[in-house]
């Protein structure tokens, strides 16, 4: 039997017209009562049918993205783009329409998400790793909602998942340099927290110690993902009484603000400091001397994101785990062979 307004009014101790106000946004009710009926709600599962008919409308041949798409999105994450147009070229090539969900200005996080899987409005889902928590996991694996996430969930998960090597592509980058000669290396990096970010110092680490090289911890420094954030590093990392001859860029933005903190120091990249980053888009083929970068084709990854997508639609018993669009190096002008 489906969960109904009144088995959450019974919960959560209310009336059904207190849960009713409380769904259509009523003014009137405590706060207290708000939070203790939408915790009921979630609890039980419930998801309000006045909303869920809008959505259902669009349910035929349709499959929701789920990303959080903040207002600096396109600066603090541009490959979001790329990856949203390679998932529409593959679904549209089989009649499947895309429907963007943005999950950071909702009231109760993960509300949305809940109210498509728990009432089947869409055919599927594709989440961005940045989308993603507990609760919908759980909802998606439980439900055996079809799905596919777009990034690494950890290691034993039950979601579909796809992602490339970002261990991989730290190796690469690190394995680069030690082959041309350079052993005091620093690693730049975007936040703690960030997924992305630990994974490449991760096989930066792999690789470092497969060599025997020793890594100083006092040149890896983390930072925000903005220009300022990467002026701040750059800079605390050229201002060591002694830094790396060489430095691993975990994103196209903080090699931007390393050239630009060496340029005001006179330091010259890459005669007398080398440097690797990641991706050409959207600052690498800017900057002079161009640089070394790890290139991952994202487009290519929300392509198959879309066609795993679709293959788990006609297998829902399929569970999809893989790596897909392996980094690869190109090499530019920063990284020469050490003296």
């Amino acid at each position: 039997m489906p969960i109904t307004i009144k088995d959450v009014a019974a919960r959560a101790g209310v009336s059904v017209a207190t849960v009713s106000k409380i769904l259509n946004h009523h003014p009137g009710i405590s706060e207290e009562t708000t939070r203790r009926v939408e915790q009921v709600m979630r609890e039980l599962e419930y998801a309000p049918n006045s909303r869920a008919a809008s959505l259902a409308r669009r349910a035929t041949r349709n499959i929701i993205y789920l990303t959080s798409l903040p207002a600096d999105i396109a600066y603090t994450n541009p490959h979001m783009f790329d990856i949203l147009c390679g998932v529409q070229s593959a679904l549209s090539e089989k009649g499947y329409t895309l429907t963007i969900m943005d999950t950071c200005r909702e009231e109760v996080p993960g509300s949305t998400a809940e109210q498509i899987i728990l009432q089947k409005l869409a055919d599927g889902m594709i989440v961005h790793g940045a989308a993603i928590d507990k609760n919908i996991s759980a909802l998606l694996v439980r439900r055996k909602f079809p799905h596919i996430l777009i990034g690494h969930p950890g290691d034993g998960s039950r979601l579909c998942w796809v992602d490339t090597n970002q261990i991989l592509g730290g190796q690469i980058a690190a394995e680069h340099l030690l082959e041309r000669g350079y052993r005091n290396i620093g690693f730049l990096a975007e936040g703690t927290t960030d997924e992305i970010a630990y994974l490449r110092l991760r096989g930066f680490r792999i690789a470092m110690q497969e060599a025997g090289v020793p890594v100083r911890e006092d040149w890896i420094l983390h930072t925000t993902a903005d220009l300022e954030g990467s002026y701040h590093a750059a800079f605390g990392l050229l201002s060591m009484q002694q830094h790396p001859d060489a430095v691993i860029c975990g994103s196209n933005l903080l090699a931007f603000g390393l050239y630009q903190v060496a340029a005001k120091q006179g330091l010259n990249i890459p005669e007398e400091m080398a440097l690797i980053t990641f991706d050409r888009y959207p600052y690498s083929t800017v900057l002079d001397p161009l640089p070394t970068f790890v290139q991952i084709d994202v487009h290519d990854l929300g392509r198959t994101a879309g066609a795993m997508m679709l293959r788990v639609l006609k297998r829902p018993e399929l569970l999809v785990q893989t790596y897909a669009t392996l980094p690869r190096l190109v090499c530019n002008a920063t990284t020469p062979y050490r003296p």
